[in-house]
């Protein structure tokens, strides 16, 4: 079985993970995290993990910005004397500032969509990064030729996204239409698709139109963990659904799993 790391969505969701058999959980850092319902303080990390025997992993995945720099830097310090298990990053700069303090602690890539060949891989391995967030853009052969020689982790459950910018998308429109803006998630359709819309001080993301499940694929993936994200599931059904990961409880429909069984179209002329 894979081991199994949770990114919660609320205090809630926290609570009713930890009392399930998964590895770990992932917790975003505040005001150096982007694309998530909720978000800890350093003191909360500490909290956390004297309640917990799992990993308890953290997440960095902001553009990091000349005036972020001094927050990283203090960040870092704190996480690297507290019983951290992982730090995710997707900026480069938290990796070089990481090597600069001698930060003791297993690093690991997370970029959703720009790792996606043996050769990125290989690159932060090559630098010391235990582990790769492979991206789910690539199939299911391609994970696992990388997962030959590579330590990965995977997205198996959640929203993925899709589009990002720093401009404040919603905000604009709603203000260009005499609106108030009420909530954090909007959403925008095409046809009968239903797209997530998430505007935070670090801008808007826009997410696939449901959340990806790779439940009934993950036993034949060469990866070493499965991440399940709860941002935007309701907290019943999360866990409805993490359950089935801890047990093995295959899904009897087909469930969206993006790119996994597509194979990667190079030519416009070899797309059928």
């Amino acid at each position: 079985m894979k081991k199994l790391l949770v990114i919660p969505n609320s205090l809630e969701n926290l609570g009713d993970v930890l009392n399930t058999k998964v590895t770990g959980i992932i917790l975003p850092i505040e005001g150096l995290s982007s694309g998530f319902d909720v978000y800890f303080s350093l003191e909360d990390v500490k909290n956390i993990i004297n309640l917990t025997s799992k990993e308890v992993c953290v997440m960095i995945n902001k553009i990091i910005h000349n005036d972020d720099l001094d927050f990283l830097k203090h960040t870092l310090i704190k996480l690297n004397k507290m019983n951290v298990s992982k730090i995710f990053f997707y900026d480069l700069a938290v990796m070089n500032m990481c090597r600069k303090l001698n930060i003791n602690k297993s690093m690991v890539v997370f970029q959703e969509h720009l790792n996606a060949s043996l050769y990125s891989n290989n690159f932060y391995k090559d630098r010391g990064i235990e582990y790769s967030v492979i991206t789910n853009d690539i199939t299911f052969e391609e994970i696992n030729e990388i997962g030959k020689h590579n330590k990965l982790m995977l997205m198996g459950f959640g929203y993925l996204p899709i589009f990002n910018s720093r401009r404040h998308l919603v905000s604009n429109y709603l203000y260009h239409i005499g609106e108030d803006k009420n909530d954090s998630i909007y959403s925008i359709r095409h046809n009968d698709d239903k797209y997530p819309v998430l505007e935070e001080d670090e801008g808007t993301t826009i997410y696939t139109r449901e959340a990806i499940n790779l439940i009934n694929d993950i036993d034949n993936l060469n990866v070493d963990y499965i991440i399940l994200n709860a941002f935007n599931i309701d907290n019943q059904e999360f866990m409805s659904i993490l359950n089935k990961y801890i047990n093995d409880i295959k899904s009897k429909k087909e469930e969206y799993t993006g790119f996994l069984h597509r194979r990667s179209v190079y030519r416009l002329e070899d797309y059928e």
